[in-house]
């Protein structure tokens, strides 16, 4: 029988423990160790890091298990979250997604955004993670209904789950500069970032004037651009090219660049060399990208399927690379773009493993949900488990990645300031919860 049985741990930890004979990734190590490591955690913090338990304190044997930093998803979008189970329909291409969330906000009320979006922080909590980017999507001036709703539970979920916010507005938004400017003042006083959405035809020479407005209201930028696998249209270069021009590079990120995929290598290659010049980092959504992207749907024969033969994933290789620093996230979670995930940024990892083919995952590709995801978020704790940092800590029994990511939910140990999450604390909702959701006409 293996020593890592915590249904033997005490209800209470002490509050001096060490986590023995663990499997910590590199990047989450400020020293990276060659083999297994104990952590003493005391006080709710990381006190140190040894190759072993010296004893002195009650010692607890993971018999390799891997610790990761609490998990941070730098790409989710809580207002839509749930929605299929309000009665809408899955789409299977970008566009549409858009329009049926768009003819669905009429719909939307307080009870209803804080019954799907309270859903969704018990579940990010129960699976590890301490802090999240949510977008919102913004069609009003003086800010829509669910930024009003999330900058509340921001204020009830502080410490638990920590919430970045970024208003997701499309380009056409920032036309009007009195429009313009009132929706950056409104996302500055909420302590938000700037989200634009550059689709495919998008307006890019309104993208100057974003740049303007997040230097005057000192806002951080996180585009959605080039979700699309239709060369030669990439808008990513404008944006790059901004972002070096006003040496916003390190307050920048770019979520899906799907098209970077299907590029001509010459062209994907110099623009990837770009974003590292430019400092900009990337977020890969494995979920959504996936599932939307190349969905075989033919809109001329919407009831005949095809296999989908292009993936809709960013070059992660090719990126890390280049030092680019990279996210892997859930994006939509049971909506029109997804009709599936639950938040998990280890699923995330475990699905673009397959996908991307990454190389040992739980061990070299761990710091896209923890450290490079806190950087990208510029988040106060990157995420490295040195003396002093806060013991918010998961415990995966995988002892490598064919394990942990074989199995990323089974076993799954979340410790909170050195305390277990115990209870309805460590265990997702029960979908049955979001039963009384308005239903909408199918």
């Amino acid at each position: 029988m293996s020593p890592f049985d915590p249904s033997r741990w005490p209800e209470r930890l002490p509050a001096r423990y060490w986590l023995a004979d663990a499997h910590v990734p590199a990047a989450l190590l400020a020293t990276p160790a060659p083999g297994r490591v104990a952590i003493l955690v005391e006080g709710g913090r990381v006190a140190a890091v040894e190759p072993h338990a010296p004893g002195g304190a009650a010692t607890f044997d993971l018999d390799g298990a891997t610790i990761f930093s609490a998990f941070v998803n730098a790409h989710t979008h809580l207002d839509k979250g749930d929605l299929l189970a309000a009665g809408l329909a899955p789409e299977r291409d970008l566009m549409a997604a858009v329009t049926a969330v768009r003819d669905d906000y009429a719909n939307w009320s307080e009870d209803e955004l804080r019954t799907r979006i309270g859903f969704a922080l018990r579940t990010v909590h129960a699976h590890g993670t301490r802090a999240l980017n949510t977008y919102c999507d913004w069609a009003e001036p003086d800010g829509p209904l669910a930024w009003r709703v999330l900058r509340d539970l921001r204020r009830e979920w502080t410490g638990r789950v920590d919430l970045v916010l970024t208003a997701l507005a499309g380009l056409e938004e920032f036309a009007d500069p009195a429009r313009a400017q009132t929706i950056a003042r409104r996302v500055a006083e909420g302590g938000g970032a700037l989200g634009p959405f550059v689709y495919p035809g998008a307006p890019v020479d309104l993208l100057p004037r974003v740049f303007d407005l997040a230097e005057r209201f000192d806002l951080a930028l996180d585009f959605h651009v080039d979700e699309h696998l239709d060369p030669p249209v990439a808008n990513l270069p404008h944006v790059l090219r901004l972002a070096r021009q006003r040496g916003w590079g390190a307050r920048t990120v770019c979520g899906h660049v799907c098209v970077l995929g299907v590029l001509a290598p010459a062209e994907r290659d110099r623009i990837l060399d770009h974003v590292a010049q430019a400092g900009v980092g990337l977020d890969s959504l494995p979920y959504t990208n996936l599932y939307l992207q190349d969905s075989g749907v033919q809109h001329d024969r919407p009831h005949h399927r095809r296999m989908p033969v292009r993936r809709g994933l960013l070059p992660v290789h090719e990126a890390r690379g280049r030092g680019i620093a990279l996210a892997f996230a859930s994006d939509n979670h049971r909506d029109p773009f997804f009709p599936g995930g639950d938040l998990d940024p280890l699923q995330a990892l475990a699905l673009a493993a397959c996908a991307a083919h990454l190389d040992d995952p739980a061990e070299h590709w761990a710091d896209t949900i923890t450290t490079g995801a806190a950087r990208l978020l510029r988040l106060p704790w990157d995420g490295v488990l040195r003396p002093g940092a806060p013991a918010d800590l998961v415990i995966q029994p995988g002892r490598r990645s064919a394990e942990g990511i074989a199995r990323p939910a089974g076993g799954r140990q979340v410790i909170r300031g050195g305390q277990r999450l115990a209870g309805a604390d460590a265990t997702p909702p029960d979908f049955r919860q979001l039963d009384g959701l308005r239903p909408r006409a199918r």
